[in-house]
């Protein structure tokens, strides 16, 4: 841990560097009246600070974009021991500042790869060597803002408003004669928000923060989220208060409703409807096809058509089963990763998926279902991705589903739900829409439950677990392996926090002991059982990933049980499914049509079959959510019975 003279070392250098700025820039004249202020990084009580700023205000630096010079004057005097030099006011000392931060920043790096050093020393001096590279840094972000503002010129010329003025070239060699060209474009590259998040992630893992690391697209990206929108505006697709029905119901037709069910993966959604509702699922659709070989195994009496709808003979498969059967209710959970906040892939919105939303439109035109249940992520409806601009127009999805469904003489109701409100320990958020054709009324969102289930309440009465381990009488609730290391740092990961906020001792790391570099900043993560879980997906057997640790209970010696990832078991609770609903899938196949079967070593799947366990379990809608949405079914016969629940 860094000690007291640290954190003000830390503290009194980024303050003075951001305090100077405006008299930096301004050629190095203090202007009393006149302030810049630094680009736009977010209230500052939004910020994660690095544990050694922590005891420093910085309202002032950030808000106001200075300190006052009397301020400034008392940091000067309080930290004057401290063995980093001031940022100079005066622009053209900066070059020989920076040359002398960049050789201590050279001397001490060499001095730690070649010195034999206690932990505890090797830990002091690296974390002073963190604070004169993101000294150095700040002063690289404040020649880049100096650099872009200076006035281009292409060239000197005899006549004109350009007549003596010298290009911007000249300028910048003249003012930083040692800069160079291509420092000086990377300098111009810095901005305030991306060198911030470079110190406060170099700071979590233990690294340097240099130029390479605030010009890295992560935190390019995630400078930029802190500061902009994320480009889908999602307010106009919230559920209104009207959209909810005002008291619980519980569906109870006496008439059995046939559906049909696409982009159905295993049903893991559907699971509760023919248990607890006259709805019968008769026929379903799913592209890949050990998926749509489970949903057989799991669903015998139902036809699944395997195979991409948007293949005509596969679509014309889809609307013949459904007439043959008479269904009544069409559900479609089409392909959410075009639009997804997780999938960060430049092929994002190009592919076929991105417009298989007008596939199942094409299903309603063409069957006519009474009611439709449409679900996806809550971004879905606010996108337009590339391969559907030909279908969309101007629009976004939403806007054209919801259009074409009212065309076809439907009354919609559309909002985003959490799973969490609805008998489900999972905070999952999704988009719903609701269509019933008008003569049968409006299909209205169930009421929310008063109380959300947390992680605890669910899963907190199974038996503890530590990776590798086996609990033999309750199938489905045993601890993936993890490597020594990762059981560590697991082991002093707190619950409710990452993996990232630990000492540098205690920080993922590579097997050659080199920093981790991790996707998400909260990836390493212990759920918090005093909430519903974050959304599970389907990378559950990575630590790394979102919402896969167990929490860990405090133990007598410091550090937490449970170092590892979410059992299935648990899973399979957190989600809404009964215990049991995998069972089928553990008989062995009997022909090259049905599922092959789940095979077990150890009383554990195999690898294959954990990781198509876990990825379609990622993938899910949550059972009881559904039956809830299923409970304001406006049937024909009006038999709907209100609960007191």
């Amino acid at each position: 841990m860094t000690n007291l003279n640290e954190h003000s070392q830390m503290g009194s250098a980024l303050a003075a560097a951001f305090n100077c700025r405006e008299t930096f820039l301004n050629g190095g004249t203090a202007v009393a009246e006149q302030k810049i202020v630094p680009h736009a990084v977010g209230n500052l009580d939004d910020f994660d600070l690095p544990e050694c700023l922590k005891n420093l205000s910085l309202k002032k630096i950030f808000e106001d974009g200075h300190l006052s010079d009397d301020e400034l004057e008392k940091l000067k005097k309080s930290h004057a021991n401290d063995n980093l030099p001031l940022m100079p006011t005066d622009p053209t000392q900066l070059d020989t500042f920076l040359a002398k931060i960049n050789k201590s920043v050279s001397v001490e790096l060499a001095i730690l790869k070649s010195t034999p050093l206690s932990e505890e020393e090797y830990l002091i001096r690296f974390q002073n060597l963190q604070v004169q590279a993101a000294y150095q840094l700040l002063g690289e972000c404040l020649i880049g803002e100096d650099i872009r503002q200076m006035d281009a010129h292409k060239g000197l010329k005899e006549k004109g408003k350009s007549a003596g003025k010298t290009t911007k070239k000249d300028a910048i060699a003249a003012k930083y004669p040692r800069l160079g060209a291509r420092r000086s474009r990377d300098f111009q590259k810095l901005f305030i928000e991306n060198v911030w998040e470079a110190i406060k992630t170099a700071f979590k893992r233990g690294e340097l923060p240099t130029r390479a690391l605030a010009l890295s697209h992560g935190i390019v990206k995630k400078a930029r989220t802190g500061t902009e929108k994320t480009g889908y505006d999602l307010k106009k697709w919230r559920a209104k208060d009207e959209d909810f029905e005002a008291t619980f119901k519980k569906f109870e037709s006496t008439e059995e409703i046939k559906a049909c069910s696409l982009f159905c993966n295993i049903g893991v959604g559907t699971s509760l409807l023919e248990k607890f509702t006259n709805i019968k699922i008769v026929v379903a659709n799913e592209k890949i096809e050990r998926r749509g070989k489970a949903h057989r195994r799991l669903y015998p009496d139902c036809e699944t058509i395997i195979g991409e709808i948007d293949k005509q003979d596969i679509f014309d498969k889809i609307i013949e089963a459904n007439k043959r059967h008479g269904t009544k209710l069409l559900l479609a959970s089409p392909p959410c990763q075009e639009a997804s906040l997780m999938n960060t892939s430049k092929a994002k919105g190009k592919t076929h998926r991105a417009a298989l939303f007008e596939d199942t439109l094409e299903v309603i035109r063409v069957v006519g279902h009474d009611y439709v249940f449409i679900e996806n992520v809550p971004q879905w409806l606010a996108s337009r991705p590339e391969a559907a601009l030909s279908i969309l127009g101007e629009k976004t999805i939403g806007e054209y589903v919801v259009g074409e469904l009212e065309n076809l003489g439907y009354n919609v109701t559309v909002g985003i739900l959490s799973a969490a409100d609805y008998e489900t320990a999972e905070d999952r958020e999704r988009a719903i829409i609701l269509a019933c054709k008008k003569e049968l009324g409006t299909w209205k969102f169930a009421k929310k439950h008063k109380f959300r289930p947390t992680v605890f309440e669910t899963i907190g009465s199974l038996p503890p677990l530590e990776a590798g381990q086996v609990c033999s009488n309750l199938p489905w609730h045993y601890a993936l392996d993890l490597t020594p290391h990762e059981i560590e740092f697991l082991a002093h990961t707190p619950t409710g926090c990452s993996a990232w906020d630990n000492s540098i001792m205690f920080q993922p790391k590579n097997k050659d002991k080199s920093n981790a570099k991790g996707q998400f900043q909260k990836g390493y993560t212990r759920i918090n059982p005093a909430y519903p879980s974050p959304t599970i997906t389907s990378d559950s057997g990575q630590i790394g990933g979102l919402a896969t640790v167990h929490f860990g209970r405090p133990l007598s010696d410091g550090i937490y049980s449970d170092s590892r990832v979410l059992s299935i078991a648990e899973i399979l609770a957190l989600i809404g499914c009964e215990a049991d609903f995998l069972e089928p899938l553990n008989a062995p196949g009997t022909d090259k049509e049905d599922f092959d079967g789940l095979t077990w070593e150890n009383d554990r799947l195999i690898a294959p079959d954990e990781h198509f366990v876990r990825e379609v379990l990622g993938e899910h809608v949550c059972p009881k959510f559904m039956l809830n949405i299923m409970s304001t079914l406006p049937v024909p016969a009006n038999d709907n019975t209100e609960s007191n629940e």
